[in-house]
């Protein structure tokens, strides 16, 4: 069998949308520039559920935070990861229509994997990955080993997309298939599953 392995964000979702951004530095009172360098600092240790929610926040934004702020937060930062890039979800079926197991390996809180279950359009994939559960974080070695360990699946089995070359090269090292996601038509692009 012969995997297609996506990530996530900026692969199967949009980037995070100027309004969403927007919405994220308003709430939490700081500039942007100060808040996205919070956020995005702190990020590794939440995607690998080193560090609850409230704690994340209250790293990112370099002061106490209440429930109410967490939450509004934390509402705001999901919602800003849930808007499908439509071309690259639909190649991706169009792939399993020729023979892919479609599976999703990303870095990712806890809020946001449980969201993505609930999110009609990702229900082709059948395997979802995420550094949460795992405890392992993208480039990290271990966390493509043990997606092939459960994909039950050769390593020149899989086909892995990303959209940052680290995390594409990190895979290919380990003689998977990766390469790095620009278009959706690269998925059209992969060869039918024979036999």
């Amino acid at each position: 069998m012969t995997w297609l392995l996506c990530d996530y964000g900026q692969v199967l979702s949009l980037p995070q949308p100027e309004a969403d951004r927007d919405a994220l530095v308003a709430a939490s009172g700081l500039t942007a520039p100060e808040f996205w360098q919070g956020y995005w600092a702190h990020r590794a240790a939440y995607d690998q559920a080193d560090v609850s929610s409230l704690e994340y926040w209250t790293q990112a934004l370099g002061r106490t935070v209440d429930e109410p702020l967490r939450q509004r937060l934390s509402a705001l930062d999901m919602a800003s990861w849930l808007h499908p890039n439509d071309q690259t979800v639909a190649a991706a079926g169009r792939a399993a229509e020729r023979g892919y197991r479609l599976a999703i390996l990303s870095n990712a809180p806890i809020e946001l994997a449980e969201a993505l279950a609930e999110v009609p359009w990702l229900a082709r994939f059948e395997v979802r990955l995420f550094s949460c559960r795992l405890r392992l974080s993208k480039p990290d070695p271990a966390i493509y080993r043990a997606a092939i360990e459960r994909l039950a699946a050769a390593p020149e089995d899989i086909v892995f997309l990303d959209d940052r070359a680290d995390n594409v090269a990190a895979a290919a090292a380990l003689g998977i298939r990766a390469h790095l996601f620009t278009e959706a038509e690269q998925i059209d692009d992969l060869q039918p599953i024979t036999g």
